[in-house]
């Protein structure tokens, strides 16, 4: 069963991954902590909804996943930089931010990103 926190996992790790060059699924496995087999499912479940496609053994984000994987690594991003500044350890903080990056609503994350924008505070 195919879940926004799943989806959002997936497309924010082919967008990391990608920046160091082609994304195979065996990288997805590891990184993921997931059997190839269900990276296998996934990625066909997220192809037919048109996020992700292949070409030549590797899998790449449409315009549409790669909207995605940006606001959700932006929502990461903006979390953790908030906890650390509060804090938090950066092994905290970074598990506590991805778990975040699902759940928050809009409005709260553009208030701290406002936030974080208009002080020190977060910076």
């Amino acid at each position: 069963m195919k879940t926004k926190q799943m989806t959002e996992d997936y497309m924010k790790t082919i967008y990391i991954l990608s920046k160091e060059g082609n994304v195979r699924c065996f990288q997805l496995a590891d990184r993921l902590a997931v059997s190839r087999p269900t990276v296998s499912i996934s990625l066909k479940t997220l192809a037919e909804d048109g996020l992700v496609y292949f070409e030549k053994k590797a899998v790449h984000l449409t315009a549409e996943g790669l909207k995605i994987a940006k606001a959700v690594e932006e929502r990461y991003q903006v979390l953790y930089r908030f906890l650390r500044n509060l804090g938090v350890s950066a092994e905290i903080a970074s598990r506590d931010a991805c778990k975040m990056e699902h759940v928050l609503s809009d409005e709260s994350f553009f208030a701290l990103r406002s936030l974080e924008q208009s002080t020190s505070v977060c910076v």
